[in-house]
């Protein structure tokens, strides 16, 4: 019975799990098709080509590989709205978000959780390099003027707006 009660309660958690990045996904979807539309200026965040990669696969793969909690995926999109509040010029689009929600991660990782890779290992699990990777976090923090902490009122607004897409 207890093996039955472990079985189901792994698959319940891969379903939330899945739904929470699917609705994370969407979210960023949603915003990227708001500003796909601007002229933007270019930046060390801009990648070539587009990702090969979806958003909610991009996703899964860093949380696979790193470990990541929910609570630092839902930090990192505070991040994201952060630096758009902080920086109108310089707006995520299809070419810029992979990059921005790798650095956001891993700026929420560093901040939030207790076991943390070093940057070479996250540059791989996110496609960059590490140079790429240590540019970008520099400039995403002084883009966001090392404001890394997020009050409680706002982890919570953003916390219901995830649940709001996990129901649509």
């Amino acid at each position: 019975m207890s093996e039955i009660n472990l079985i189901y309660e792994e698959e319940h958690c891969r379903y939330t799990e899945n739904t929470f990045l699917r609705s994370i996904s969407n979210i960023l979807e949603e915003l990227i098709q708001e500003t796909d539309i601007f002229q933007i200026k270019k930046s060390l965040f801009h990648s070539e080509k587009l990702p090969n990669i979806s958003l909610e696969n991009y996703l899964i793969r860093i949380v696979r590989y790193t470990k990541c909690s929910k609570e630092c995926l839902l930090i990192a999109l505070i991040y994201l709205y952060r630096i758009q509040e902080l920086n109108q010029e310089q707006l995520l689009n299809k070419q810029s978000v992979h990059r921005f929600l790798i650095i956001a991660i891993v700026l929420a990782i560093k901040y939030q959780d207790d076991d943390i890779y070093g940057n070479d290992y996250y540059a791989k699990v996110g496609g960059i390099t590490m140079q790429e990777l240590n540019d970008m976090e520099k400039e995403f923090l002084d883009r966001i003027e090392f404001q890394l902490f997020i009050d409680q009122d706002h982890y919570y607004f953003y916390q219901q707006k995830i649940n709001q897409f996990s129901r649509l």
